[in-house]
């Protein structure tokens, strides 16, 4: 069973399609083999992800996604993404991909590092982007529009 709850702080014009998000996280936590997951998504601007990244892990720069782990070893998946859509945004201009996929990737990218994949060393990198890439191609609806 997957519950996810998205925030939208970000604007009121942002249209999302939360049943594909749904079905897009439920198809990756089924081939991860986590049986149970609680998110929540929490859609921001880069001030707010900046303030986050400086407040718990002391660095400060601008990034697309923070992704907190809140449960124990051993139990089910609960955690909270937070994506700033500004850095999708511009990303999205930068490797010219759509708002859409990149948003994908990020959300992706953020659930990964919740079931516990990590991306600090250039294979850890390598894995992720490469289960980011498989698993971007789960759906092919669109997620979110702006």
């Amino acid at each position: 069973m997957i519950l996810i709850e998205i925030i939208n702080d970000y604007s009121e014009k942002l249209e999302i399609n939360l049943e594909s998000i749904k079905q897009l996280y439920h198809e990756i936590i089924s081939q991860e083999n986590v049986n149970v997951a609680n998110l929540t998504l929490v859609l921001s601007n880069r001030a707010y992800l900046n303030t986050l990244k400086r407040e718990y892990f002391k660095k400060n720069h601008y990034t697309d996604v923070i992704a907190f782990n809140l449960n124990d070893k051993d139990e089910d998946i609960f955690g909270e993404i937070y994506v700033s859509i500004d850095d999708i945004k511009y990303n999205s201009i930068k490797f010219k991909n759509t708002f859409d996929n990149e948003f994908k990737r990020v959300i992706i990218h953020g659930l990964l590092h919740i079931i516990g994949y990590k991306d600090d060393t250039d294979s850890e990198k390598k894995k992720m982007t490469n289960l980011e890439n498989r698993y971007i191609l789960l759906i092919n609806k669109k997620v979110i529009n702006q």
